[in-house]
């Protein structure tokens, strides 16, 4: 791992992409763009999906998307006024037909459920006839478990699936079919170590959590981690960095490790040549062939919001664009955030139908969408 510190001048953006000694996620011949040369979408609609209110929640965080039974499903994080963490947070969702006119919002999952003191962090995958939540749980112990729960189609209430646990699992990315017939999800093992889920092949109950090794001068922060998945059964994995700690080497660019065997085993955390924000990342592959990031910026942070892709071919990101941009409006009603300039983070994704449907939270009070067309993406 290249012992790069930030006690000197901040690099900029360029500077770390065209970086040859740190492992290649960017392709270093192509220049990386700043916030204000960075290329627009040719073609995006922005949809509120829910805004946060007076007299209701203004805590909003973590969206999630669904396409089930000829319906979206959005889901996310709640709490009346402020992000509380392990205790007293909800689950709230609703429906579309088409992703422009959403439903009013049902709680999905609350205390005393699964004797739980708060739920956040949902995931949502549909598969098969099934669509699957896996819904972050804290406990009197301060510990997070990934419970996995399964929606009744004739009643709307979600299905606690007992014996599907993930102790001290994180979900942060949406299960990807990997050349083997096992599905993987990006996750955190708690807070401090970057972790993924495996499945027992096809059966979406049964999962195992594989932590990824880091170097004791690696220290990370809520390692929130994507999976880039490549061709010959290849694993990328792309975490949060922790830019805290500014004489850390993990100061500005996305920590990733490898995998050539399905997951079971990663390399050792090394720093990448892909610059971004201490944020989420969230990854996948378009019909295309195409692999997509979904990051903030580091120079611009919280306030851009962009999506790096590949070639066809996948391999290494090549181009990059904004999602959104801008500062305005102001955070309203959150209470840990007020007054501050907003933000557009904590994506998720899916494709159908010739678009990629990009949900994120504004300013961690409102849930809002992205319709992307997939052709704009094309390099």
């Amino acid at each position: 791992m290249t012992d790069r510190k930030s006690n000197g001048p901040k690099p900029s953006s360029a500077e770390l992409a065209a970086d040859t000694s740190l492992i290649p996620v960017w392709d270093p011949d192509v220049p990386f763009p700043s916030p204000q040369d960075m290329r627009d979408l040719d073609i995006v609609t922005h949809v509120s999906v829910n805004r946060a209110q007076r007299d209701g929640y203004h805590y909003l965080h973590e969206a999630t998307i669904a396409w089930h039974r000829d319906r979206f499903y959005m889901g996310w994080a709640n709490h009346r006024t402020r992000e509380t963490g392990d205790y007293d947070e909800l689950i709230r969702g609703c429906t579309s037909s088409d992703a422009l006119h959403w439903g009013s919002p049902s709680i999905w999952a609350q205390t005393p459920l699964v004797d739980a003191t708060s739920h956040n962090h949902p995931l949502l995958f549909a598969h098969g006839d099934r669509l699957y939540g896996f819904f972050v749980c804290w406990r009197q112990e301060h510990l997070p478990t990934t419970e996995l729960f399964i929606l009744d189609d004739a009643t709307g209430k979600w299905e606690w699936q007992k014996e599907s646990s993930i102790p001290e699992f994180v979900p942060f990315c949406t299960p990807q079919r990997m050349e083997n017939g096992n599905w993987v999800i990006g996750g955190e093992k708690h807070w401090s170590d970057a972790a993924v889920a495996i499945s027992d092949g096809d059966d979406l109950t049964r999962w195992k959590m594989v932590t990824i090794p880091r170097p004791d001068d690696l220290k990370l922060l809520y390692p929130e981690t994507a999976i880039v998945s490549r061709r010959n059964n290849e694993l990328l994995a792309v975490c949060r960095p922790q830019q805290e700690a500014l004489s850390a080497p993990s100061a500005w660019s996305a920590p990733v490790s490898r995998s050539r065997d399905g997951g079971r085993t990663w390399t050792m955390l090394g720093l990448s040549n892909f610059p971004l924000a201490p944020s989420q990342p969230f990854s996948g592959r378009l019909s295309t062939g195409q692999n997509y990031l979904l990051t903030n910026n580091m120079e611009d942070g919280r306030c851009l919001l962009t999506i790096a892709v590949t070639g066809p071919e996948g391999g290494l990101f090549r181009r990059i664009f904004k999602v959104r941009h801008q500062q305005w409006p102001r955070i309203r009603l959150f209470d840990n955030g007020f007054g501050r300039p907003t933000e557009w983070a904590y994506p998720g994704a899916i494709e159908r139908n010739g678009n990629l449907y990009i949900t994120y939270s504004q300013g961690k009070e409102d849930c809002t969408l992205s319709i992307v067309p997939v052709e704009v993406l094309s390099v």
